[in-house]
C-alpha cells in the first residue's frame, strides 16, 4: 500500500495515525520509518494518472455531446422545414374553402366539382404533411431527450404544466379555484393532448381566434377581438394548433400596434392609456371610452392553446403553462 502511495500521514476520526494503532512492532517501524518524499511522489504519479483519466473523459463526453447536439440541430431544422410545410398546408386548404364558397356564393355551380376536387386534394396533402409533421416533432424530442439523458437530467420526460383532465378545465381555467393563475402573474397556456380544448372554449362566451385562419389573423380581426373582449370582460383565445407559431402571432398582433403583444402579455393593455389606442371612430357607441367599466376590463383574460407536446421554451416561460390529459 505504502508504495503505490497509500500515506502514512493520514489520521482517523479520533486523531489516531497508522503507526499508533499498528499491531505488530515491524509494521509499526516501517510506518515510523517510511520515506515520505517516495509517498509524495507515488501521489504526484497518481494525480498525474487521474487528470490524464479526466482529461480523456471529458474529450470524449466533448465528442459525444458534440455529436448529440449536431443530431439536435439536424433534427430541429428539419422540424422546423416541416412546420413551415404544415403552415402552408393550412393555408392552402383555407384559400381552397374560400374560393369555393365564394363560387358558390356568387352561383357559379358549373365549377362546384373542380373546386371540392380542389379541397379534398388539398385535405390529403394537409393530411400527409401533418403526418410527416408529427414524426419530425417525435425526432426532435427524442434527440432532446437523449441530451437531457446524457446530461443527467434523468430518463423520464420533463413535460412542463400542470396536469389536468379536461373536465377539470373549469375550475382550474374558468374559476381559477385557488388562484394560481391569478397569483402567477402570468396568462394561461393550454398544452392539449386531448384535441377538445379548442371546441372547449368555443362554446364559451369567447373571443376565439384560429391562428392558421387568415381571416382571424387580419389586424382588423384581432383589433376587434381584442377590444371586445376588453370591453365586455372575457377571454380571447388563440389557438396555435399543432404547429409553433408563437412568432407568427406576434408579427400579426404587432401589425396591429407596435409592441401589442408584449403590452397583452405583461397586462399593461389592461390600463386604460393603452388600451384606448384600438378604438377606432367606426367601432361605433358601444366602443366609446365611457363604456369601459374598470370592473369589467380586469376579468379580461388572454389564453393561447397549443397541441405541441414539448412548446417553445420562450412562450412557456412567459405563460401559466396547463397540460389538459385524457383520463
Amino acid at each position: 500500500l505504502l508504495e503505490c502511495g497509500a500515506d502514512p500521514r493520514l489520521h482517523a476520526e479520533d486523531g489516531a495515525r497508522p503507526e499508533q494503532i499498528a499491531s505488530q512492532d515491524e509494521v509499526r517501524d516501517l510506518l515510523a520509518n517510511w520515506d515520505l518524499a517516495a509517498t509524495e511522489t507515488a501521489l504526484s504519479n497518481l494525480s498525474l494518472e487521474k487528470e490524464k483519466r479526466d482529461k480523456m473523459r471529458s474529450e470524449l463526453r466533448a465528442v459525444e455531446t458534440k455529436r448529440l447536439t449536431d443530431d439536435v440541430a439536424a433534427a430541429e431544422q428539419d422540424h422546423n422545414r416541416w412546420q413551415k410545410e404544415l403552415k402552408q398546408a393550412y393555408q392552402e386548404m383555407e384559400k381552397r374553402i374560400y374560393e369555393h364558397d365564394q363560387l358558390i356564393a356568387e352561383g357559379k355551380t358549373d365549377m362546384k366539382d373542380v373546386t371540392l376536387q380542389m379541397i379534398h386534394d388539398a385535405e390529403d396533402h394537409l393530411e400527409m404533411v401533418k403526418l410527416n409533421a408529427q414524426q419530425a416533432q417525435e425526432a426532435m424530442q427524442k434527440a432532446r431527450l437523449t441530451v437531457r439523458e446524457r446530461n443527467q437530467e434523468g430518463n423520464a420526460e420533463n413535460l412542463v404544466g400542470m396536469k389536468v383532465s379536461l373536465r377539470e378545465l373549469d375550475d382550474v381555467l374558468v374559476r381559477d379555484v385557488g388562484d394560481k393563475i391569478k397569483n402567477s402573474g402570468r396568462w394561461p397556456l393550454l398544452i392539449d393532448e386531448t384535441k377538445q380544448v379548442s371546441t372547449f372554449l368555443k362554446y364559451r362566451d369567447t373571443n376565439f381566434l384560429n391562428s392558421m385562419r387568415a381571416h382571424d389573423m387580419e389586424p382588423n380581426s384581432i383589433r376587434q377581438a381584442l377590444l371586445g373582449a376588453l370591453r365586455f370582460g372575457k377571454p380571447i383565445v388563440v389557438d396555435m394548433l399543432d404547429a409553433d407559431m408563437w412568432d407568427a402571432v406576434e408579427r400579426r398582433f404587432d401589425e396591429v400596434q407596435p409592441g401589442l403583444l408584449s403590452a397583452v402579455m405583461d397586462k399593461t393593455i389592461l390600463q386604460e392609456k393603452i388600451y384606448q389606442k384600438l378604438i377606432r371612430k367606426e367601432d361605433g357607441a358601444a366602443y366609446e371610452k365611457n363604456n369601459f367599466m374598470t370592473a369589467r376590463v380586469h376579468d379580461f383574460q388572454f389564453i393561447l392553446i397549443t397541441r405541441l407536446r414539448y412548446p417553445p421554451d420562450q412562450l412557456v416561460e412567459r405563460t401559466y403553462p396547463i397540460r389538459v390529459i385524457m383520463t
